[in-house]
């Protein structure tokens, strides 16, 4: 019996398959797929055979790849903040590090703003187009600005060109 097994082990080759028990050598690690067993999403492709199921649904190695997409809880995403998805158990040690700097660099750009929205309003810096303007509607304004061109949107994609 030949029998495609794509699905699991990724080879586009087919596999032979026989009836003969192999006797497994000492200090051998187990095969993902042994040469006496047909699994469940493998599609035979030549020969002809009788096979006795061993196990079903969610215990077949098709199963277990399932639960391991799916996560432990059955595929349902822990939340983070109220209505994120948490991803943090997924991610490289590049994410992870990735991730600090960006706290790193909006917490460094908000202690920035604020410290020149004190200072602005404390020279009493006022919009030059309205001079009788109040100086802290504008300095709100320049903070604002500062912050939103502080957050560090381009590292994932400089950090992709660099190492690539």
């Amino acid at each position: 019996v030949k029998v495609s097994e794509m699905a699991l082990t990724g080879e586009p080759d087919d596999v032979s398959k026989t009836w003969k028990v192999k006797p497994r050598k000492e200090g051998e690690p187990e095969k993902l797929t042994p040469e006496n067993m047909v699994f469940s999403g493998c599609n035979v492709t030549n020969g002809k055979g009788r096979g006795i199921v061993t196990e079903t649904g969610m215990q077949t190695r098709i199963g277990r790849i399932a639960q391991l997409i799916a996560g432990e809880d059955g595929g349902r995403a822990k939340k983070k903040c109220g209505c994120l998805p948490d991803t943090s158990a997924n991610q490289t040690p590049l994410q992870a590090k990735l991730e600090a700097l960006g706290g790193r660099i909006g917490i460094m750009a908000i202690v920035v703003c604020v410290v020149i929205f004190i200072v602005g309003v404390a020279l009493g810096r006022s919009d030059p187009s309205n001079p009788d303007a109040d100086a802290w509607l504008y300095m709100i304004l320049i903070a604002v600005t500062l912050a939103v061109a502080a957050i560090p949107e381009g590292i994932p994609l400089c950090v992709t060109i660099s190492l690539s």
